[in-house]
């Protein structure tokens, strides 16, 4: 009988009020909440269960006055409605189910009292004590305003600024930027842009627009701010953690320490990201809001520990997902890919084929899409989060629109561009086009099964911790983005790196060619691989090569290097030419588009390794525009020290086959 009360009635008696004052009878800070009263209401049927109604209405110590009222069980929340002040009373519902939206950022614990109506309660960091409980009438308020979001829809820029000429530029010149005005995030929101970062005087821009928002500037209203289910919190990202570890530790030791050089493994890189990572998470983005609160001399948090929990990383190096997502339970909540400078499906594929010797064809965007989103599918996946993408502005742009459908299709939430720093720059009129594109596609198909779409693998992949795609250097190979972890280095096993990778792209190859979805992982202990048809793990070792898929007939183009040297200014110039003859399919292989927006053919890719193990170029031409003359491609390029050196020449072909030359050369 009890129980069947205490299900009609999931949160007390309708009617009950009780009425709390801060236990501090001496000032407070301005935006401390001084008193708050507490009703229940009437219970209402929502999905076959009793959910009930209750309000909160607060006064703070400066007069300021904020109300709630909630539709609840004890599961959660089928409506949520906010009044600020004597201003109108705004709702939030979830877009797609009708229900209540609650706000995002990790605070709604201390945002509601751990009591309605003891004796004592704790609310905002705080301890309050009940001055009375009476019976009083419940109304909640006529709401004038209905706020619909897409928690599972993000969409939007880096910055509170655009260009002001945004015409695209290619000469790696800088753009002149300025702030975002309310007809810009009016204009960005019809075009299908869902969050934004508003700064100090922009907030109240988005906020009335019904957009998500970020950053909000340093006065914000507290705690009224924090209620806003629109209010993602103080920051969006952490930035970059994996790059960070390759710029700001790795980088810096190998130009002073000429022993690094030479020792650094895969599993060394590793360590130092391991230990920047669990940095960035301690002192970085998640703990922003709260810094930025502590900072106020309005405001006093009490005992508030706010981690900032809808965070996700925005990051270059899709291979460190898996670890990223599974450091914590909640932080961060998704890992957006943010593609390596020129990525494009005729460059990077062609690339992956001359590098790693497989035959993905790359005249289909989508054997590159899915390649890259197995990576943030599987870490989804292993934890129950969620995973996106961002646009760069060196994006081959005619794969642009497809990589943002192509991830709505295969589960993604969130979708962003950058939009500032020279060639990195998605001008503001290609981000309203590119916005528009996805509202639309969006629109038609609005209800997806992200749990499903999460698991729709067959296939686990799994590889060695520390090996990688390579940054700016994906395509081309060398492990965290840095030549002294070059394909051609040996592990601790004896093997190259160069044939730990081209089996896990064998194995990536099999998968594309076969239709089987499949999602790839780092081997990182304890991660949950129940579920997949079949779990295929890459060693180091090589113990059992992968099989080479069955590709179709065909031959390769044929590829002849001749190499000439002579001695200028105390140096060794080497001149290199390269006869490429086609066969069975034409050869085209680019390096994005050139200073004037041009995609040329360079036909051929070369590298140098040598003298030492850790000395690797990857030769790109000055202003993209390479040497080629019908079948004829010619490089040149001193040899820097004495020492023997080996350079590497290939090329392919539209169906993905490709020739490997290599040539010897010594410096004297």
């Amino acid at each position: 009988m009890l129980a069947a009360v205490a299900e009609a009635q999931p949160l007390g008696p309708p009617g009950s009020a009780a009425e709390f004052r801060h236990e501090n009878t001496g000032p407070l800070r301005a935006s401390v909440v001084r008193r708050f009263t507490v009703r229940l209401g009437p219970v209402e049927n929502v999905s076959g269960r009793a959910s009930q109604w209750w309000s909160l209405a607060a006064v703070k110590e400066n007069g300021g006055e904020f109300a709630i009222w909630l539709l609840q069980d004890q599961r959660g929340a089928a409506r949520y409605i906010l009044r600020e002040g004597a201003g109108p009373a705004r709702e939030y519902r979830n877009a797609l189910t009708g229900l209540a939206l609650l706000p995002s950022h990790g605070a709604w614990p201390f945002l509601v009292p751990e009591s309605l109506t003891g004796a004592r309660t704790r609310y905002l960091g705080h301890t309050y004590v009940r001055e009375r409980f009476f019976s009083a009438g419940f109304d909640p308020p006529p709401v004038t305003a209905v706020v619909e979001l897409r928690p599972d829809l993000l969409v939007g820029p880096a910055s509170n600024t655009r260009q002001k000429d945004d015409h695209r530029r290619w000469d790696n010149s800088d753009y002149e930027l300025v702030l975002l005005t309310r007809d810009d995030y009016r204009e960005m929101r019809d075009a299908g842009v869902t969050c934004v970062r508003a700064g100090a005087g922009q907030a109240a821009w988005a906020d009335e627009l019904g957009l998500f928002y970020w950053d909000g500037g340093a006065d914000l209203p507290f705690p009224e701010s924090l209620y806003r289910s629109q209010y993602l919190g103080a920051a969006l990202y952490l930035d970059e953690p994996a790059v960070g570890t390759r710029d700001h530790v790795i980088r810096p030791r190998l130009e002073r320490d000429p022993a690094y050089r030479k020792s650094i493994t895969p599993q060394a890189a590793f360590s130092e990201f391991e230990a920047y990572f669990a940095k960035a998470l301690a002192e970085g983005a998640p703990s922003a809001m709260m810094r930025r609160l502590r900072s106020r001399t309005d405001v006093d948090i009490g005992g508030m520990d706010l981690v900032q929990s809808n965070l996700y990383t925005w990051e270059t190096m899709v291979e460190t997902a898996a670890w990223q997502l599974s450091r914590d339970p909640r932080v961060p909540a998704a890992f957006v890919f943010e593609p390596p400078g020129r990525v494009g499906t005729r460059r990077t594929l062609p690339e992956m084929d001359m590098t790693y010797g497989v035959q993905i064809p790359p005249e289909d965007p989508r054997h590159l899409t899915d390649l890259l989103f197995a990576f943030l599918r599987g870490a989804a996946r292993a934890t129950d989060k969620h995973w996106g993408v961002s646009i760069y502005g060196a994006v081959d742009r005619s794969d642009a629109p497809y990589w943002l459908t192509r991830a709505y299709d295969l589960g993604a939430t969130r979708f962003h561009f950058w939009d500032n720093y020279r060639l990195a720059c998605v001008p503001y009129r290609e981000v309203l086009a590119l916005s528009r594109h996805l509202r639309d596609h969006a629109g038609s198909r609005p209800r997806r099964d992200l749990d499903r779409l999460r698991r729709a693998a067959e296939t686990a992949i799994v590889f060695p911790r520390g090996y990688g795609l390579g940054h700016v250097m994906m395509g081309k190979g060398s492990l965290w983005g840095v030549g002294e972890l070059n394909l051609e280095r040996i592990n601790s096993q004896g093997v190259k790196h160069r044939a730990v990778m081209s089996n896990l792209f064998r194995e990536i190859e099999r998968c594309l060619r076969l239709g089987v979805a499949f999602d790839v992982l780092w081997d990182v202990p304890g991660l949950p691989l129940a579920g997949y048809r079949e779990v295929i793990r890459v060693t180091e070792s090589v113990a059992k090569p992968a099989v080479v898929p069955a590709r179709p007939g065909g031959a390769p183009p044929a590829l002849t290097v001749t190499t000439t040297t002579r001695r200028e200014g105390g140096r060794t110039i080497v001149t290199a030419k390269a006869v490429v003859r086609e066969t069975s399919a034409p050869v085209y292989y680019t390096f994005g588009a050139d200073t004037t927006g041009v995609y040329r053919n360079a036909k051929v890719a070369w590298e140098l390794y040598g003298p030492g193990d850790e000395d690797h170029v990857f030769f790109i031409p000055e202003r993209l525009e390479p040497k080629v003359d019908g079948d004829t491609v010619l490089i040149e390029f001193p040899l820097p020290r004495p020492g023997r050196y080996r350079l590497r020449a290939a090329t392919v072909d539209t169906a993905g086959r490709s020739t490997v030359e290599w040539r010897t050369l010594t410096a004297p």
